[in-house]
């Protein structure tokens, strides 16, 4: 096996991208809504247990078939490349709600400060394309907020499929409350 620099084995690495990949294709985003209305897991959001409906969804199950041979090295990796995608997704959330919603809402509070009758007059003159504008405003914070879901949601199917097969975590920084 071929060594790089850091003396990871390449096939290894390659590997191990092939994984995240496939694991992270178990979760689209565009798929949230409609799973939330017939997995499981969704259906498991009352009472006490939010983790036996969570454990029989079919994105659940894949990912323990998908990863049933992988060596404990190559899930430590891929369960450190999960928590890192969730980082970064949560600091890209918070990026985009100040980007999308808190600047633009400062900017029209203050017009209506100072100018709260013309304010008033541009939008019954335009209400098509207010609407049409606060939706989108509203859209794209909304997408990111579900891929952090779905980011989520991998890391939780991993935990279940760490705790299954008695490993312990990788480092502390997966211990680390949310």
């Amino acid at each position: 096996m071929q060594k790089d620099e850091a003396g990871g084995g390449l096939e290894a690495r390659a590997d191990l991208w092939r994984l995240w990949r496939e694991v992270k294709g178990l979760f689209p985003v565009w798929s949230l809504i409609p799973s939330g209305f017939h997995t499981p897991g969704a259906w498991g959001y009352a009472g006490v247990d939010f983790l036996s409906g969570f454990r029989r969804n079919p994105s659940t199950i894949q990912a323990f078939d998908l990863l049933q041979g992988t060596d404990a090295a190559t899930f430590d990796a891929l369960s450190a490349l999960a928590s890192l995608n969730v980082r970064r997704h949560e600091q890209m959330v918070r990026a985009v709600v100040v980007g999308y919603l808190t600047v633009p809402l400062s900017i029209v509070a203050l017009a209506a400060q100072l100018a709260g009758n013309d304010v008033v007059s541009f939008v019954r003159a335009a209400p098509l394309p207010i609407f049409a504008g606060v939706a989108i405003l509203g859209l794209g914070p909304l997408g990111y907020l579900m891929g952090l879901w779905r980011a989520r949601q991998i890391i939780g199917v991993l935990d279940l499929i760490r705790i299954e097969r008695g490993q312990a975590p990788f480092t502390a920084l997966e211990l680390r409350d949310e």
